[in-house]
């Protein structure tokens, strides 16, 4: 499922600063490191943000791009399955009131993402008993439960970088 338009809109989005870009790519909750035999497998969680973590673990709910570093990524049909569809608009290096909204009331199914996915952890952190899968590029698998006290720093960091974006859908 590739959406392709040439319709520009514009939307709300939380920018990070690129003071905090270090701070957010430090993993923030377990880290499984991969094996020397291959890659990490088979873990269980509520949510799994990236192309790759979702594909190869068993989530209720997988967030993806279908991009993995920022190359064309398609690689499992577990991508591809039946059930609860949802598409987001969220530009690179922000947060779209789009996502969050849409991240927020998604119980269950897939989030295609147009953008990027990357920072749509964040407000699965602010649940209450959600764990959450999410790469950690050429490493391994972090795993991070919910917590509200993260999310709000991290919202407060954004909270004064909101701008609006024109996006290509």
């Amino acid at each position: 499922m590739q959406l392709k338009s040439s319709k520009i809109v514009n939307i709300p989005a939380l920018l990070l600063p690129g003071e905090f870009r270090r701070f957010l790519a430090m993993p923030q909750g377990t880290l499984y490191i991969k094996p020397s035999t291959g890659d990490v497998k088979g873990l269980e969680a509520t949510v799994s943000v990236g192309d790759v973590v979702s594909s190869r673990h068993r989530t209720v709910i997988k967030v993806f791009d279908y991009k993995s570093k920022r190359s064309h990524y398609i690689s499992n049909s577990r991508l591809r399955g039946v059930g609860e569809w949802r598409v987001v608009i969220n530009p690179p290096g922000m947060l779209s009131l789009n996502a969050m909204t849409i991240t927020t009331n998604t119980s269950r199914g897939y989030i295609y993402v147009v953008g990027e996915e990357d920072l749509l952890v964040l407000p699965f952190l602010a649940r209450s008993n959600t764990s959450i899968l999410y790469g950690q590029p050429g490493t391994g698998v972090v795993r991070v439960d919910s917590d509200i006290n993260m999310a709000l720093k991290v919202l407060k960091i954004l909270k004064p970088t909101v701008v609006t974006c024109k996006c290509g859908v």
